[in-house]
């Protein structure tokens, strides 16, 4: 039985990319009209990708005081006297009550620290009695009170000589009411940390327009008093301190996965003297300089108190993995530091790694255990800077990340390295590329996320993994409220469909930023809302967190079809059975949709469900903080039963099953298996003189045969389709299939016999390690493919043959990884002269071709038929020849240029015969929609050929416009349709 497509008989449709579910089914216009419902089919019995422990998570940048004021929990603002430089400092004023007067001003003359040399010198000039001279604080736009409530205090002070005090230490309302109070005593002329705790009564009224004060009471004229590092810490979220406790809270409800710490532009600083320096974050605070935080304007000062040792315990106490992020040489006025002088950042970069996960025998792991942190850190991913893709010169991938990630790798190979802009992969290789994707409102050239559910259904698996560190439906607003509207939420909750549906590349996603003072306008949409008394969670972060605690641990295959194109879903399912379905409708129309469920043993006959919907403009705020909330309810279920999803709604519905799933692989799609035993990772399945062998395979294999003898074409079970057969990849081997005899796995042909189909049908289970996949043998139900001395057989565990039956690392030899082929095309395409011709409707008349639009030959499309003039027949008709940088790939070679190919220059398609050859190189692809073939940009594997308004270029499915660029080539509107190509018999022979 041939499955292999002909290119001439016709491509049939878009098959699934390997280990992703389908995702929804598009149709024209608003509301659905076909009739009867829309159906959603859910196979429970199946599973596409495993969901990563770090799909979801937080960037956590001190941004609009979300840190400085927010986490930080320390409601007193510079109380280092720095912020602004100012004289007498800033955020304190005197405060004189009865008569008594007093004066302040910035004193440098006797410093505490060489840190922070700045004090506040309080002179009392009348304090008789009965009278009060002091300083207030209004702290960050406000402290808040509330009853019963205890605060910590701690700062430095002096006095003149023969003046100890008392002072006294409040909490007080504007007008005078005291809400907490204490007193201090023992003051000397040097400097002395004085520590006290503040608490107020079960009366005091719930407030946030209060002052902080220290005064001191009839104690005559004359004295004066000096104040430095003054803190006072509200409600934590551990009795040692942590982080400002509803903050994290909030944070901790959603079960972050991971943290980025610290991300975002406060990494870098807008100058270099202002970049997150983490050495000055550590050891006792009053030898932390802080800095300005520049990165936002206006800008204003962090004391750096909430240092590296509080991001990495935030994200212990919240079991989610640190991404830690690592200053790499570019600032934000677009300053990158020369190759030459990158040397010191580099190591400082190792020295912070070292503090993360270094022993207490180390430097820096021994100053990590004396910040009171003895154990080291869990630490697998470093990220190297911050959207480099915005810095000059292409500093980043020329040396940048090159000088970081070898220095890092030499150290520490188990770390994964994150790269924060595409980088010449051959030669410096991403481990994890993080991308960020905002929405179309606040970024006019950016699409909203509704149109970005499909943005990695077409990734290339070949890697890197994706991280979406930031994501956001950004709305213009008026700064009065921090927070986005449902609509925005709906909008983010489509995009993460797609980055939950496509788990096996997309590593995890961080809504951007995470939280927010109400009292600025950095940021117009963030996660969490606060002012100095409390804080409220928005639309974007219940979308966040019903995604985060009601997703299974593997996906599901999940389709939709006869729904509104916006109406996008995900499903997946825990190992009990329990299968979560989201589906959301952004649309002004509620929706019955009945849902099919298979390959379930049974199913409860009634779900759960959580619903978010409301006024698609509302959104929450500090006075109503519940007006778009999730409610829980129940629902009829079955294995099919119809749901009315609200108009302007996300909804979960959790529906317990019962009875095992399998994994779900491709078919008629390449794959490679790459072994899992510990040793022999680098081998893959290969046929070599028609015998079953593992053989190293890596990136620096230029031979063909190596690469098509390691690839193969999944199939249907030959003996039963709901198991699989794996047909050889080379042309030359057509209907040959991997086949066990007498216990050996050998290649051979289809002998039509039911012996031969039985012996060459696998089925699939998860791994027997716990990694990846294995493959029992169909007709041996306890044995599986198993490789042993690099040969492939099928072995039990512990059988009877002493040689592929040992129980000796039979479960990591018989667990397989599944991997895209080394042989990239999975489409086989006749070489010789072709033309390609358009199948988006109307234009199916106009051909690909080149043609001088005044900038070069460009790539383009326009009609040509059999009368057209030769030369345009001729500029439409290419020579297909095996790919310049890859064999396994193809490359478009002019008819009337012969020298020149088909190539992509700034993602511009043109006619040159100068440029690299990965960039004159295609692979071809099952096609997106219809028949055809889609064309793969060989080393952008995310972007395929595509034709937008008469030009050719290459282009990802959705996404932001690109830097530069006048028109949006990346929509994903018609990208389907507009990256399918006929392969035609040439215009011009």
């Amino acid at each position: 039985m041939v499955y292999r497509r002909s290119l001439l008989t016709g491509i049939v449709g878009a098959a699934l990319i390997l280990n992703v579910a389908l995702g929804a089914t598009l149709t024209t216009g608003g509301r659905a009209t076909a009739q009867p419902h829309p159906t959603l089919t859910v196979d429970a019995g199946h599973t596409t990708t495993q969901v990563n422990p770090t799909q979801f998570g937080h960037l956590i940048e001190d941004i609009g005081h979300s840190v400085e004021g927010g986490l930080s929990a320390n409601v007193v603002r510079n109380g280092t006297m720095t912020e602004g430089g100012q004289n007498p400092p800033s955020s304190w004023r005197v405060t004189e009550a009865s008569g008594g007067r007093g004066a302040i001003a910035m004193d440098l003359t006797f410093p505490l620290t060489a840190a922070n040399p700045r004090s506040l010198r309080l002179d009392i000039l009348s304090n008789g009695a009965g009278q009060r001279v002091g300083v207030a604080n209004a702290g960050f736009s406000g402290i808040g009170v509330r009853p019963g409530t205890r605060y910590r205090v701690v700062f430095w002070a002096r006095a003149t000589p023969g003046f100890t005090g008392p002072l006294t230490v409040s909490l007080e309302s504007k007008q005078g009411a005291v809400r907490a109070m204490t007193t201090v005593t023992g003051l000397t002329s040097g400097w002395k940390e004085y520590t006290t705790t503040l608490t107020t009564g079960p009366t005091v009224p719930v407030s946030a327009d209060n002052l902080f004060v220290i005064s001191a009471k009839a104690v005559g004229s004359g004295q004066s008093v000096w104040l430095n590092v003054v803190r006072c810490t509200g409600p934590t979220s551990t009795a040692k301190g942590g982080a400002r406790k509803d903050l994290e809270r909030l944070l901790a409800e959603t079960k972050p996965g991971f943290l980025r710490i610290p991300g975002g532009n406060f990494l870098q600083g807008e100058t270099l003297p202002n970049r997150f320096q983490w050495k000055n974050t550590r050891g006792p605070v009053e030898n932390r300089p802080g800095h300005e935080n520049d990165a936002w304007s206006p800008s204003y000062w962090s004391t750096d108190q909430f240092g590296l040792l509080d991001y990495l315990q935030l994200a212990e106490r919240m079991g989610a993995e640190p991404v830690l992020g690592v200053f790499a040489g570019y600032t934000l006025d677009g300053h990158a530091v020369a190759k030459r002088d990158l040397g010191p950042y580099v190591w400082d970069a190792l020295d912070e790694i070292e503090y993360v996960i270094g022993s207490t025998s180390t430097v820096w792991g021994a100053r990590r255990a004396a910040d009171g942190h003895p154990a080291p850190f869990r630490l697998k991913y470093v990220e190297i800077g911050n959207e480099d893709m915005f810095a000059p010169d292409r500093t980043y991938d020329e040396y940048r990340y090159w000088m970081f990630y070898e220095e890092i790798k030499a150290r520490h190979s188990h770390l994964q390295i994150v790269a924060t802009a595409p980088v010449d992969s051959k030669s410096k290789p991403m481990d994890v590329l993080d991308v960020h994707h905002y929405g179309m409102q606040y970024w006019d050239n950016n699409p909203s996320l509704v149109t970005l559910a499909g943005r990695f259904d077409y990734a290339d698996r070949r890697g890197p993994k994706i991280l979406v560190g930031e994501y956001g439906e950004e709305k213009k607003d008026d700064g009065t409220n921090p927070t986005a509207t449902l609509a925005d939420a709906l909008a983010e909750a489509a995009f993460l469909t797609g980055t939950v549906r496509n788990a096996d590349i997309v590593l995890g996603a961080a809504y951007a930023p995470a939280m927010h003072s109400i009292h600025r306008a950095d940021w117009p949409a963030n996660l969490i809302g606060f002012d100095a008394l409390s804080s409220y969670p928005s639309p974007s972060y219940h979308v966040l967190k019903m995604f985060s605690t009601m997703t299974g641990d593997h996906v599901v295959p999940s389709s939709i079809s006869g729904a509104d194109g916006a109406i996008q879903q995900v499903a997946t399912r825990r190992a009990d059975g329990t299968v979560y379905i989201s589906v959301v409708n952004p649309t002004a129309a509620a929706v019955p949709i009945t849902i099919k469920l298979t390959g379930a043993t049974s199913v409860s006959p009634t779900a759960s469900t959580t619903t978010l919907t409301g006024n698609p403009d509302a959104r929450n705020s500090i006075a109503a903080p519940t007006t778009i909330a999730p409610t829980a309810g129940t629902t009829s279920a079955g294995t099919a039963f119809v749901h009315r999803f609200p108009a302007n709604s996300m909804v979960v519905l959790k529906v317990s099953t019962t009875g095992s799933a399998a994994p779900l692989l491709a078919v008629d799609r390449g794959i490679s298996l790459q072994a899992t035993t510990s040793g022999s990772t680098n081998r893959y399945v290969r046929h070599q003189n028609y015998l079953g062998v593992t053989s190293v395979v890596d990136k620096k294999t230029t031979s063909a045969l190596d690469k098509a003898d390691t690839s193969f074409m999944v199939r249907p079970g030959l003996a039963d389709s709901s198991c699989y057969s794996f047909e050889a990849r080379s042309d030359k081997l057509r209907d040959h299939y991997l086949r066990h005899e007498n216990y050996r796995v050998k290649l051979h042909k289809d002998d039509l016999s039911s012996q031969f189909r039985a012996d060459a049908t696998f089925c699939a289970t998860y791994g027997n390690s716990g990694q990846g996949i294995s493959l029992r043998a169909y007709n041996f139900r306890d044995r599986y493919l198993r490789h042993f001395n690099n040969e492939l057989w099928i072995g039990s565990n512990g059988g009877t043959n002493n040689y592929w039956d040992k129980s000796a690392l039979w479960s990591e030899d018989t667990s397989w990884r599944v991997t895209p082929p080394w042989w990239r095309s999975d489409v086989d395409v006749p070489t010789g002269y072709h033309s390609l011709r358009v199948t988006t409707s109307p234009w199916t008349d106009h051909y690909l071709r080149h043609q001088d639009r005044g900038q070069g030959p460009l790539g383009w499309i326009s009609p040509v038929n059999q009368q057209s003039p030769n030369l345009d027949k001729e500029d439409a008709t290419f020579e297909i020849v095996p790919g310049l940088a890859d064999p396994s790939c193809y490359s478009f070679k002019s008819r009337n240029r012969p020298n020149d190919y088909l190539r992509h220059f700034v993602f511009q398609v043109r006619l040159s015969a100068e440029g690299r050859a990965d960039d004159a190189t295609f692979c071809a692809m099952p096609a997106h929609a219809g028949a055809g073939v889609s064309w793969q940009s060989y080393n952008y594997p995310d972007r395929y050929l595509r034709h937008y308004d008469w030009e050719v270029v290459i282009a990802p499915n959705g996404g932001e416009r690109d830097y530069g660029k006048l028109k949006d080539y990346n929509t994903s509107a018609l990208w389907l349709a507009d990256t399918t190509w006929a392969v035609t018999d040439p215009l011009a022979p």
